[in-house]
């Protein structure tokens, strides 16, 4: 990977969430906390508060990676995570500032790091094993757009219930 294709995938990485923001902006706060009439579905505020675990979660992966090449991080069950954490009891907007924050502050890292062989930097993880920089950003760059068609599905049955 080139100079300009890391600068390229650390700026969509970055950026990412300015479509969610846009999905989102104009919707009350019963249309975030809203779960569709579907097996295990989550909320649109559920979603954003999983975005913020998420992106803590990446911040130990990435900057280890990069200080610790090969450092040993845990895996996190993001159902058990939704489970015991009360998503519906937390702020999503607010959540969803905070994962922004972090990836600015990844952002800068990484730009620290550019012009480095990022094939060097990696992190174990406990399941998936060796994990190399550009995959994790482009796994987290990626994960935004997965969880943007269901935001999408919730904001429409939501419109649809609402009619």
């Amino acid at each position: 990977m080139n100079r300009q294709e890391k600068l390229d995938l650390i700026s969509k990485f970055e950026s990412a969430y300015e479509v969610v923001e846009e999905n989102i902006k104009d919707l009350p706060n019963e249309a975030l906390l809203f779960v569709p009439p579907i097996e295990d579905a989550w909320s649109i505020n559920d979603f954003l508060v999983h975005f913020l675990d998420a992106d803590a979660n990446l911040n130990l992966r990435l900057r280890g990676a990069i200080a610790e090449p090969g450092i040993a991080t845990p895996a996190w069950d993001e159902e058990a995570w939704h489970a015991r954490l009360h998503y519906e009891a937390q702020d999503g907007k607010r959540c969803l500032e905070l994962a922004k924050g972090i990836r600015a502050f990844l952002g800068r890292a990484l730009r620290s790091v550019v012009d480095e062989d990022w094939g060097a930097f990696y992190y174990t993880h406990p399941v998936k094993g060796k994990t190399e920089l550009s995959a994790l950003l482009a796994t987290y760059r990626d994960h935004v757009a997965f969880h943007l068609a269901l935001i999408r599905r919730n904001k429409e049955a939501w419109q649809a219930r609402a009619r």
